[in-house]
């Protein structure tokens, strides 16, 4: 088998499963790991080796599946069934070789876990091991070890009774011959009849079944993503481990009574407690559960070993949160409906709906459910008793599994199966506890939604409230301690700009006269203070003159549209506005504002550098507002993005924004001789931290200007120049330096936050020398309230709270929820603000009662979160419609209430598209008529949202709708959102090969995809292919060219330009490239053990075979 198929091997086409499983295994190497079966039998008494031997070879000769291999021929994956061979029989004398029973049990432990995670080659049979261990003369162990590939459970089963029974009887009955499994496949197929068109009711058949699919699964999520404990592997892992579970006699008759009364069936009333632990956990309310169903409808396949088994999705909608009867019945109807149409194959039904590829992780669900025949079983042979038990194979096909079976004792009993790539065992024990404790609520009370469904366990779960500890002494408020800080280091370096530095002393100086001015101009203690201008120090100094005076800091960003500045200031009505060009205010504030330009010293008068004694007596002498700002006094307003389609205020205290910043700089360790780039714009309340962390602690303030973020090289400039050690930006900031080439020196720090910081970001940034921390907070709590360290390798979490902050994690009806449940995320603790300007009924929502400390608040921030077991805070998403961009916090409200206000738009909706990380705003438009029909519509449009909406609000793709999505309850379904539509600019332009490489590779996609022309960058699966025609591609490619690319990688990148740049790497200069290069088609040798040999030269006459309802079928036979 290893040169040639032999002459009188049978060939057949291979089962839509098959095809899978065979993909798999060329995709990744562990996956023949996950689908190996096993049984253990322990047999006692007087064996007969050559009889058992005997027996199986009977059993072999039965079944063709067990002499089956997979193999490539012209192209296609084919059965190669040959006959006459047989598994061996191979014995391990363990008498001899262990001193004891312990020392023989643990001998035997490993060589069984060894054979069971020996890899398989599928193009060599027979895929069925056999391996038989002599523990005494009387105690034998036999591990039967099969390929799912060519058998499933039930066969599994099948070989068992035909073994045991040739063993016993000396044969098998003729009269019981089985259906052979390629003659299942073949017809299952819909073998074409004499006319050559297909069986019409197979096709009848398979096209409701994929009416049924496509309309169930339609928006549906295909990623379900549980808490893990270890960061996912770039390639799906398939080791595994298992937790028992089991549900007593007596309760699981509890189980039986409760199914019946409520109109379901056990098997879904354990579904149901599984789904809800799903959901909780991840806080997905919209997933898919993958269920392996026997695909043994027709009576003919009851004695047929193979691989007929199939998965199927269901679905489970709880965006409704039903009660857990509720549930359970929608989950018992949707059971029928997945059952009736069980016959279209996982592979075929995957390319149907056309998920997104992704090699870490099972297509369109990652969760699986099963209640199974229990393989357990007791026979009493002459002279011989077996016990059969399942072999654990150490092993998981998805990230967790659940499988039960009924015993005969009335009890439900099977095991958690989880990948241990993902999860710890603890986490798995809890995934199972919480199992329990969701079938006792359901028991208890059907009539609890699934939002309210208690995990915790008894006297509640503390891991869900974290304190970030105590902050050490109190400081001053900020102007206080900058002050105070000028007075130690008056000399030193505060703030520098582009055109100049000012020592502390200086600035004390420059605040002054600012302050004086501003008061002159009408501000005064408790007054609001606008400040639009442009970045530099003065705008420092006049962030700090407004605290001088004890007055509000408003920011207002001059590249904002100019309505968005006017709603602004309308809301916050402020005394003074700071202004750098006065022009651009309004007009109903002109009258109020103050060039920038004013709050410094006359350039033709300027002063002489008071000494630092000077200075500070001067703050203390100065006629402005007597005593010091209180801790409760407002420090700034700043201004969000509103669902409403207006800003909204965010009133912060003196005292929470000190105790931000004492708690931040204290972790980062900052101080005198650090240097800040600053490059946030003032209207993002980080830059707070930029412009005062430095100055609360001795450091220098470098304020980069607007250009900074702009341009890739110019931003590595800047943090690369002399004595930069601290920087914050967001991760899109971060991922733009780093294309520069820019690397951070030794003991730089780098803040990164603002959004989510993308897994492979993060480990760039780890790997650098810089000390990485990921910091997380909402405006609402002052800034940042979370910090990680940041590690190579490790999953990217929000860490812990910083000191004096607080945090819960906390369920629809803000009780606590146990660590991995999904929550919502509420922080306390003093930097939480004191509400929203003018909207006392928004800040009573948002700001709640702390149930643990009287006449304290807790700040919900909407964000979905789960507490690790580690400790440290997982970020999941949101629980509304707020996003993050780019580090801009978004109400998709604001953009859609922008985008009805266009003419012609009768309805439109936004969402965020983040493939790979790369996060972007779509909007969705249902147009009046025709006014989205113009080939310029998208330019108008976004001309119109552009006056109104800032550049970080702007949609990048425009789509027009017939209708918007609506989920059940009546709101925008924004998960049905992507895909939709017809994108109005059209999307990218496809570039057409120029190498010779991507010509090569472009006239085999065209081929096998039946297209005239392909672009570089188009997707391999969005222009139609699936994963047998891509297996197809790779063997092309490998044939033609020469060049032998991996399946995965492949997965990762499924381009023209990608496979070019491979194959112009093996042969340097690729203008040559244009047809066959380096081999020929007509090789018989197989590059790699697992790799079928190609036979396209063959010749294969037809033979006739029967198939279930006596259709006839051609076949091929190699003579």
């Amino acid at each position: 088998m290893k040169d040639r198929i032999p002459p009188d091997a049978h060939l057949f086409p291979a089962s839509p499963g098959q095809e899978r499983l065979w993909f798999l295994d060329r995709m990744n190497a562990t996956a023949s790991r996950a689908y190996t079966l096993a049984l253990r039998l322990d047999l006692k008494g007087a064996l007969e080796h050559t009889t058992l031997q005997a027996a199986l070879n009977r059993v072999m000769e039965r079944h063709e599946a067990l002499r089956t291999a997979l193999r490539q021929v012209d192209g296609r994956l084919t059965q190669v069934v040959v006959p006459g061979i047989t598994a061996g029989l191979p014995l391990v004398d363990l008498t001899d070789t262990a001193a004891d029973d312990e020392c023989r049990r643990r001998e035997l432990d490993r060589l069984l876990g060894q054979e069971t995670r020996r890899p398989w080659n599928l193009a060599q049979p027979p895929l069925l091991r056999c391996l038989l261990a002599r523990l005494a003369d009387d105690h034998h162990v036999l591990l039967l070890t099969v390929h799912h590939a060519v058998c499933d459970g039930l066969s599994l089963q099948i070989v068992l009774r035909d073994l045991l029974q040739a063993y016993t009887q000396g044969g098998l009955d003729p009269d019981t011959e089985p259906l052979q499994f390629a003659d299942y496949v073949v017809w299952n197929s819909g073998a074409p009849d004499d006319d050559g068109t297909p069986d019409p009711q197979w096709a009848a058949r398979r096209r409701r079944a994929r009416d049924h699919w496509t309309d169930t699964l339609t928006g549906a999520p295909h990623i379900l993503e549980l808490p893990t404990d270890r960061r996912r592997p770039a390639l799906q892992s398939h080791a595994g481990a298992r937790v028992p579970v089991r549900l007593a006699p007596a309760y699981a008759d509890r189980l039986r009574d409760w199914s019946a009364a409520h109109g379901v069936t056990p098997f879904t009333a354990l579904l149901t407690a599984y789904v809800v632990v799903l959901s909780r956990t991840s806080g997905c309310d919209d997933l898919l559960v993958g269920l392996p169903v026997a695909g043994r409808g027709h009576p003919d396949l009851s004695g047929t070993v193979g691989y007929l088994a199939n998965t199927c999705p269901l679905r489970a909608d709880l965006r409704t949160d039903p009660t857990l009867g509720d549930l359970s019945r929608t989950l018992y109807t949707t059971l029928t409906g997945v059952l009736d149409h069980a016959d279209l194959p996982f592979g075929e039904l995957v390319d149907l709906l056309a998920p997104p590829r992704m090699p870490e992780r099972n297509p369109l669900f990652q969760v699986l459910f099963g209640l199974q025949q229990d393989v357990r079983r007791s026979w009493d042979l002459p002279g011989l008793h077996v016990d059969v038990t399942d072999a654990d194979c150490g092993s998981a096909r998805v990230d967790l599994s659940l499988f039960l079976f009924e015993d005969r004792s009335g009890a439900f009993e099977g095991f958690l199966e989880y990948a241990t790539a993902l999860f710890e065992h603890s986490t798995a024990e809890r995934f199972a506890d919480q199992l329990h404790r969701v079938l006792n609520q359901l028991l208890r009370d059907a009539d609890v939604p699934v939002s309210a469904v208690d995990l915790t366990g008894v006297g509640g779960d503390t891991t869900a409230r974290i304190d970030g500890g105590p902050l050490e002494q109190p400081w001053p408020l900020v102007w206080p301690r900058i002050v105070e800080i000028a007075g130690r280091h008056p000399d030193a370096e505060a703030v520098r700009d582009e055109r100049r530095a000012l020592d502390y002393t200086t600035l004390l100086a420059r605040v002054e006269t600012a302050a004086a001015r501003l008061h002159r101009a009408g501000a005064g203690a408790g007054d609001r203070v606008a400040v639009c201008v442009e970045r530099d120090a003065d705008t420092v100094v006049a962030l700090l003159a407004c605290w001088r005076l004890r007055a509000v800091y408003v920011p207002l960003d001059p590249a904002a549209p100019p309505p968005r500045r006017a709603m602004i200031l309308d809301q916050a009505a402020p005394a003074v506005v700071v202004a750098t060009d006065p022009a651009t205010v309004p007009d109903a504030h002109r009258a109020r504002t103050l060039p920038a330009a004013a709050l410094a010293p006359d350039p033709a008068r300027p002063p002489a550098r008071p000494s630092p004694a000077a200075a500070r007596a001067a703050v203390a002498s100065a006629p402005l507002p007597a005593g010091g700002a209180r801790p409760p006094d407002t420090a700034y307003l700043m201004f969000t993005s509103g669902s409403t389609g207006r800003p909204k205020g965010v009133a912060v205290s003196h005292a929470s924004l000190t105790s931000f910043l004492h708690a931040l700089t204290g972790r980062i360790e900052l101080g005198p001789g650090d240097r800040w780039l600053a490059l946030t714009t003032t209207a993002f309340d980080i830059s707070l931290l930029e412009l005062l962390g430095p100055l609360v602690t001795g450091a220098t303030v470098v304020v980069a200007p607007a250009s900074a973020q702009r341009g890739a090289v110019e931003l590595a400039d800047r943090l690369s120049a002399a004595g930069i050690t601290v920087a914050q930006a967001t991760p899109a900031v971060w991922r733009l330096a780093l294309s520069a080439g820019w690397q951070p020196r030794q003991g730089f720090t780098l803040l990164s936050g603002g959004e989510a910081l993308p897994p492979d970001l993060a480990d760039a940034l780890a790997r650098t020398p810089a000390d990485v921390h990921n910091l997380y907070g909402p405006t609402e709590t002052t800034i940042w309230s979370c910090a990680a360290t940041v590690r190579p390798g490790e999953p990217v979490t929000i860490g812990h709270p910083l000191p004096g902050t607080r945090v819960l994690v906390a369920d629809a009806a803000l009780r606590p929820v146990p660590a991995g449940v999904c929550g919502e995320l509420l922080i306390g603790g003093p930097g939480v603000a004191t509400g929203y300007l003018g909207d006392p009924r928004r800040t009573a929502a948002r700001f709640v009662p702390d149930p643990d400390r009287t006449g304290e608040r807790l700040y919900r921030t909407g964000d979905l979160v789960r507490v690790r077991p580690d400790g440290l805070i997982e970020f999941v998403g949101r629980a509304d419609d707020q996003v993050k961009v780019r580090g801009h916090r978004i109400e998709l409200g604001e953009i859609e209430a922008a985008l009805h206000a266009l003419p012609g738009i009768r309805h439109a909706a936004a969402t965020v598209l983040d493939p790979r990380g790369a996060a972007r705003i779509a909007a969705f438009l249902v147009a009046d008529g025709d006014a989205l029909d113009a080939p310029d519509a998208a330019t108008a449009l976004r001309g119109r949202l552009a006056q109104v909406l800032p550049a970080a609000y702007l949609p990048t793709e425009l789509y027009a709708l017939d209708a918007v999505p609506l989920n059940p309850n009546g709101k925008v379904d924004r998960r049905a959102l992507p895909g939709s539509g017809r994108r109005l600019d059209g999307g990218h332009e496809r570039v057409a090969p120029s190498t010779g490489a991507e010509r090569a590779v472009a006239r085999l996609w065209c081929e096998l995809l039946g297209l005239p022309e392909v672009g570089i960058h188009d997707d391999f699966f969005g222009l139609g292919g699936h994963s047998m025609l891509a297996a197809r591609l790779l063997q092309r490619i490998d044939d033609d060219l020469g060049t032998r690319v991996p399946v995965a990688e492949f997965f990762i990148e499924p381009t023209v330009a990608r496979l070019a740049r491979t194959v112009g790497q093996l042969h340097g200069d690729d203008t040559a490239l244009h047809g066959p290069h380096g081999r020929t088609t007509q090789h018989t040798e197989p590059a790699s053990p697992g790799q079928p040999a190609p036979a396209d030269d063959w010749d294969f006459p037809a033979v006739r075979r029967t198939v279930p309802g006596q259709v006839p079928v051609h076949q091929e036979v190699v003579q």
